[in-house]
This record gives C-alpha cells, structure tokens and sequence, in this order.
C-alpha cells in the first residue's frame, strides 16, 4: 500500500495490485474457517477479522480517493489564465484607478504607486492559492511541510516494537548498536 500511494504516476489501475491481495487475505480467511471447528462465519471472533478486512478496504478507497484525484485540466487552465493573463488585461484598470485616485484626467505616464500595488499583491495572492493548489494535490509524496511523513511514521513503529515481553532485549540492542556507531565515528 504504501508503495502504491508513494508512487510518482497516477494509475489507477495500479491499485488492482492491492485489491488482489484483499482477495486473497478474504480467501485464506475463509479457508481458515473449517479448521476452527466452528460452524458459522460469525462464531468465535472470526467476524471480528472481517470486519477489520472490511475496516481495511473502505480505510483504503478513502486514502485512493485522495491518492488518485487530481486537479481537472479545465481548472488548471482557469489558473494559468488568471495567473498570466489577466494581470496584463486588468493594467489599465489599475492605471485608470491611478488616475481616479489623484483626481486628474490624464494619469502620468507610469502611473501611481497604488497601481502597482494593487498589481503586485494581485499576483502575489494569485500565485500563493495556485501554490497551495499544487502542494494539497499529492500528500504522499513528501515533498511538502503538511505532507505525510513517512520516515516518522516508520521510526515511531520501529520503536513501538521495542515495548513488550522482549522489549528490554531489543533496547539494550538498539542501546548497544547506536554506542558501537558512536565509536566507530
């Protein structure tokens, strides 16, 4: 699964793999019941494990709905519009703002500093949502701050296994294999 959601292209066929490994986790499920002795599906804490493959599946069409959808083309050409194009088609609305603003008839002939503000602050708010746009498309690559992080989720596991009935055995290990890189460095 996280190799599918990692992945750099956006196949949505890509993610057969893994119902295909739901099928088979509901198959061996399946063949494990007669050989609990009990009768019914439901008998024994055996619905408890379809309901946590159950929990599994719709938990994962939710993560591929985020996964798979992307912004639509139509979108993506409004922005780049409104991002070049109209800062060019909206001058000389600012310039005639400029002359309203020092009440004369003809403006000079750069215009006022509140036109080129008005311009720049434009753009610049323009150019931050097309940037928030393009980082809240794909959470799982990492690349962004509110991205999933992956390397913590897979440090906080590696040390979750450290606690237990041979918890101690594995920390003066981890203890002992971080003390002979300290001394090899």
């Amino acid at each position: 699964i996280t190799c599918y959601l990692r992945s750099s292209t956006r196949n949505p066929e890509a993610g057969h793999v893994i119902y295909d490994g739901f099928s088979a986790l509901a198959q061996k499920m399946k063949d494990f019941l007669p050989r609990t002795g009990y009768s019914k599906p439901g008998e024994g804490g055996l619905s408890r494990m379809q309901m946590y493959l159950r929990d599994l599946m719709t938990h994962f069409e939710g993560v591929r709905a985020v996964r798979d959808s992307e912004t639509p083309i139509g979108l993506r050409l409004f922005c780049f519009a409104l991002i070049h194009i109209s800062p060019i088609l909206l001058a000389p609305y600012w310039n005639h703002f400029c002359g309203k603003q020092n009440n004369s008839e003809m403006p000079s002939q750069y215009g006022c500093e509140s036109g080129y503000f008005v311009g720049i602050f434009y753009v610049l708010i323009v150019l931050t949502l097309y940037r928030v746009q393009v980082e809240l498309e794909n959470p799982f690559d990492g690349n962004g701050d509110d991205d999933i992080k992956w390397n913590l989720w897979r440090a906080q596991l590696e040390n979750m296994s450290s606690y237990g009935a041979d918890g101690p055995t594995k920390r003066a290990l981890r203890a002992e294999k971080l003390y002979q890189a300290q001394e090899g460095s």
